[in-house]
């Protein structure tokens, strides 16, 4: 991942991105609704799990500013 400043990352900046659980609900939500637009099913409840299983596997436990410390609330 490329650095392009020492600024907050864009979850760091969102309040709406902090919480795991609706970030990664959000993201289904983006994805599915593209995903209609382009012809294809809706979600299945099975695929939402494990879509959000992964998303829970790959996100870090706390987001770090680049100067190392946690972003204020």
């Amino acid at each position: 991942m490329n650095n392009f400043g020492t600024g907050p990352t864009l979850r760091e900046a969102s309040p709406h991105l902090r919480d795991d659980a609706q970030r990664h609900e959000r993201i289904l939500e983006v994805a599915e609704r593209n995903s209609v637009i382009e012809g294809l099913p809706p979600f299945s409840e099975e695929l939402r799990v494990r879509l959000l299983r992964q998303l829970a596997a790959i996100t870090p436990a706390e987001p770090q500013t680049a100067r190392g410390e946690l972003p204020q609330s």
